[in-house]
């Protein structure tokens, strides 16, 4: 059970991997019941240029570009895409189609991102953080991810808008009560423990549930030193795969002991690092309501048909 549904299982795919209705359905029949599909915007964006994806590891103070592992389970990667979104027009009609092609037991999420515009302030962006949740509603979206792990526009050090908090909890209210379906807060690490237990505690009110925790945001260098993507702005990437896991799961088990503890009754998407199938089975056996993949879903289609399989034997 996720937001009031009943599904197949509590294992699915995060932002990232599923760019249209194609990617979806594809999943959807490989055994995924929780489809999240690629982040839109309110405008055509376009990627960064090729390179966009290195293998890296993933060290103290940086990520470092390695060569790829023979094995799937520990990959770990930076990606360098820019949000990038199809026009409105088509990703209207692409999403319309994935929700067409998923079966019983499964749930369409889109994950959704404001676009900030030269000269625009808060208000705008507030605003077209809900336009776009809104058309993904009436496309058939069955819940919303607002994509709250992005660099704030209005600040001079930087962070994140879910940092700001006073702006996250603006965007939530505003998409909230802009759509009828479940919104989500997409947030990423942070510095301490009693942070996240004000965030989330700040956020509730607005948020049906929270995911957590996509990427690593930090600087990728490859062996010479030099930063590992070409041009302005590309210094930072986002870090995914096995290697965040000690991170993220940290995050996960934090936020469910602040909700064990009655600090809010919100749901908790798990996410980063879940590259085996162990690792998935463990964030849902601590109280996880979902277990979502991204890295381990493209190097391992077959992930939840083996998921699957460790269940049905235990029940048997």
């Amino acid at each position: 059970m996720l937001l009031g549904r009943p599904l197949n299982s509590s294992l699915g795919v995060a932002a990232g991997p599923l760019l249209n209705s194609k990617w979806v359905e594809a999943y959807a029949r490989l055994g995924f019941d929780v489809l999240t599909y690629a982040t839109v915007r309110s405008t055509f964006q376009p990627a960064y240029a090729l390179p966009n994806i290195r293998h890296v590891d993933n060290r103290e103070q940086a990520a470092v570009v390695s060569r790829p592992t023979s094995n799937g389970d520990g990959a770990t990667i930076a990606v360098s895409l820019g949000e990038p979104s199809m026009e409105p027009d088509v990703w209207r009609k692409d999403l319309r189609r994935a929700r067409e092609r998923i079966g019983r037991g499964q749930i369409l999420i889109a994950s959704v991102i404001g676009t900030p515009h030269l000269g625009g302030d808060a208000d705008a962006l507030i605003a077209d953080y809900a336009q776009v949740a809104g058309w993904a509603a009436e496309a058939g979206a069955e819940a919303i991810e607002v994509h709250l792990a992005t660099p704030d526009p209005f600040v001079e050090q930087p962070q994140m808008i879910y940092e700001n908090v006073p702006l996250a909890a603006r965007i939530l209210h505003r998409t909230r009560t802009t759509v009828g379906v479940p919104v989500l807060a997409r947030v990423g690490p942070f510095k301490t423990p009693r942070l996240l237990h004000e965030t989330a505690t700040r956020l509730a009110p607005w948020a049906h549930g929270y995911v957590l925790v996509h990427s690593i945001y930090r600087r990728v260098f490859d062996d010479k030193g030099a930063p590992a993507f070409e041009g302005a702005g590309r210094e930072r990437a986002d870090v995914v795969g096995a290697q965040t896991f000690t991170v993220a799961s940290r995050q996960i088990a934090e936020m469910l002991a602040w909700r064990k503890a009655g600090a809010w009754d919100r749901a908790i998407l798990a996410v980063g690092g879940i590259s085996t199938v162990e690792r998935a089975r463990d964030v849902l056996r601590e109280g996880a309501d979902a277990a979502l993949v991204a890295t381990a879903a493209l190097f391992d289609p077959l992930f939840a048909a083996r998921f699957r399989q460790i269940r049905t034997a235990e029940v048997a």
